[in-house]
């Protein structure tokens, strides 16, 4: 006599909240990777304004000490989008570590889905198969109850 195996609900359960977590770390990732691209091209515009707005002052005459001070914020604007430039490669390793652990886990939780449902068909297929050994011992236990009364 087969007894069921174990329910896969709890394990497909906890498979499914591993998911929905890697998603959310993916999610937000995501979200920082764009904010420090949102932050780079800031720093970019500002760069690019800067320089023409130096451009044109020094066409109609700057002071010294006025261009040493763009100059500076100029270098300074520079050394922030390298850093930026980097931080951004960072977040972008990140998503695509989380993406990664995002289809893993996706993939498990589908395997035992797949899993669970076909343990289902197999129990079915079971309990179908004991339904109708019942009914045919049953049919049988009848057939032989009229043999009997008739003779």
């Amino acid at each position: 006599m087969a007894i069921k195996q174990f329910s896969l609900g709890s394990i497909l359960q906890f498979r499914k909240q591993q998911e929905d977590l890697a998603r959310q770390k993916f999610v937000l990732a995501q979200i920082e990777e764009k904010k420090v691209e949102e932050s780079l091209h800031v720093l970019q515009q500002e760069l690019s304004s800067l320089i023409q707005t130096l451009e044109k002052k020094q066409e109609t005459g700057i002071l010294t000490f006025e261009l040493a001070r763009y100059e500076e914020r100029i270098n300074y604007l520079r050394q922030q989008i390298s850093l930026t430039k980097r931080e951004l490669e960072e977040k972008k390793k990140v998503v695509q570590h989380k993406k990664i652990m995002l289809l893993k886990k996706s993939k498990e939780h589908k395997i035992l889905e797949k899993l669970k449902e076909n343990q289902n068909i197999a129990w079915q297929e079971y309990q179908n198969k004991k339904e109708a050994a019942m009914l045919d011992e049953i049919a049988v236990l009848h057939h032989e109850r009229n043999d009997r009364d008739t003779n």
